[in-house]
């Protein structure tokens, strides 16, 4: 009999503490919570940059400070244990609320034949774990990589992000076939624009392509958002007047040659969109064989025909060659599409919530 009794008590104190838990995952209490503790890593996400390099953050933080926030996972929180498990809690407590609940709300809608309109609720309740769902699975599956295309070449590989940085082998070739930019006034971007064709072995899948800013291309699985761009060449034209001859010379960065039949070398060292509000123009140095090198700025579409008188000799700057790399962000999302089952869930849990709701007794209708 004390056997018994003992094992009675035994089994009443597990019922009890598994009733504790049941209840306190299905709390209010508990979702008020994970929603804060939620809404607080988000804005901690936003506020610290994350996935930057190592030289980036040490330059913002000291070494241990940077040591202390990595091993919190701060600098990658949407990856981190913090974020994942309160996102795993809060599924677990809707999960809960709904199974506690449910049942009790069905029996009723079932004897009243009305109601109906309080299963929208739970609808909202599943789109919510669908929608956590999705997020889950692009956290844990997915990966962001980057990779930059010259004009006129090709890639095969891209720098891929899930842990750590590592060069990832595709399974198709890009080309980029052109890169367009348009400048504002001030020099600024208005607006750049890849022109870019995908290949599968020797065959054209995608072809010319245009990526622009907000508007990418998905091709596998992945998408290709427009990112950024810089110029890998920049090659001026330049007309050189002086000693009875002029000549046309195509300039390389850092690299001075000489002008025709003289000893004197000219040097193109550097390019600028626009130079003190003036537009487009170019940093020339003259070396004299028997005198200090003179540096000057030569701007596009100088008034008249004569150009910049410098020492002995005239420029006009004529044409510019350019050739662009783009800068493209690649990213893998395998939960986009559970989380686009859960958004549309959602409206339709709304949609039955908010339309199958009778009105109080005693509001007339609209048919009377």
């Amino acid at each position: 009999m004390k056997q018994n009794k003992k094992r009675s008590k035994q089994r009443e104190k597990r019922g009890n503490f598994f009733s504790f838990i049941i209840n306190f995952l299905s709390s209010l209490k508990l979702t008020i919570p994970l929603l804060i503790i939620l809404a607080g890593l988000s804005i901690i996400g936003t506020v610290i940059t994350q996935n930057a390099s190592e030289a980036e953050y040490l330059q913002r933080y000291s070494k241990e400070t940077y040591y202390f926030m990595k091993g919190l996972g701060l600098f990658n929180m949407y990856h981190s244990l913090w974020f994942m498990g309160v996102l795993v809690l809060l599924v677990i407590n809707l999960i809960a609320c709904s199974w506690k609940r449910l049942p009790g709300v069905w029996r009723q809608v079932r004897k009243t034949k009305s109601g109906y309109a309080r299963l929208g609720t739970y609808l909202t309740h599943l789109s919510v774990l669908l929608i956590l769902a999705g997020g889950l699975i692009g956290a844990i599956w997915g990966a962001k990589g980057y990779v930059e295309i010259v004009e006129g070449e090709t890639v095969a590989r891209i720098l891929l992000r899930k842990l750590q940085w590592m060069m990832r082998p595709l399974s198709f070739v890009v080309r980029c076939d052109a890169f367009r930019v348009d400048f504002y006034p001030d020099g600024s971007p208005k607006e750049y624009i890849s022109t870019l064709t995908f290949f599968e072995g020797e065959q054209v899948v995608l072809d010319h392509v245009p990526l622009r800013v907000n508007q990418p291309i998905s091709y596998k699985g992945l998408n290709f958002y427009q990112s950024d761009y810089g110029i890998i060449s920049v090659s001026p034209i330049v007309e050189v007047r002086g000693k009875g001859a002029f000549h046309t010379m195509q300039l390389k960065q850092g690299e001075p040659q000489p002008i025709p039949g003289t000893e004197v070398y000219l040097g193109f060292m550097q390019y600028r969109g626009a130079v003190h509000g003036h537009g487009e123009a170019i940093l020339l140095v003259l070396f004299p064989p028997d005198s200090e090198p003179e540096g000057f700025w030569l701007f596009k579409g100088n008034p008249g025909m004569e150009g910049l008188q410098v020492g002995d000799f005239s420029f006009i700057f004529e044409d510019l060659e350019q050739r662009y790399y783009t800068g493209i962000q690649v990213a893998h999302n395998p939960g986009v599409s559970v989380v686009w089952v859960g958004c549309s869930l959602l409206v339709i849990g709304m949609m039955v919530t908010f339309t199958l709701r009778r009105p109080p007794k005693g509001t007339p209708s609209q048919d009377t």
